[in-house]
């Protein structure tokens, strides 16, 4: 496993442990963005935010 997946997976195993509410979604809102990030990797992190500051959708089917 990745240093991203053990991350991802121990923010889960934290967020079992506690009951539902904010901070429980918060760990597991980290986790996910770590396996993103994982799967993505960090090229398609950098441009989905340069999308997002330009203000262009993200769907690629639309002329820029």
């Amino acid at each position: 496993m990745s240093p991203l997946e053990r991350q991802a997976a121990d923010a889960l195993r934290r967020a079992r442990r506690l009951p539902i509410g904010p901070d429980r979604n918060d760990l597991r809102q980290l986790a996910m963005g770590l396996l993103w990030l994982h799967r993505h990797g960090m090229d398609a992190l950098v441009e989905r935010r340069s999308v997002i500051r330009e203000g262009r959708s993200l769907d690629t089917s639309e002329p820029a």
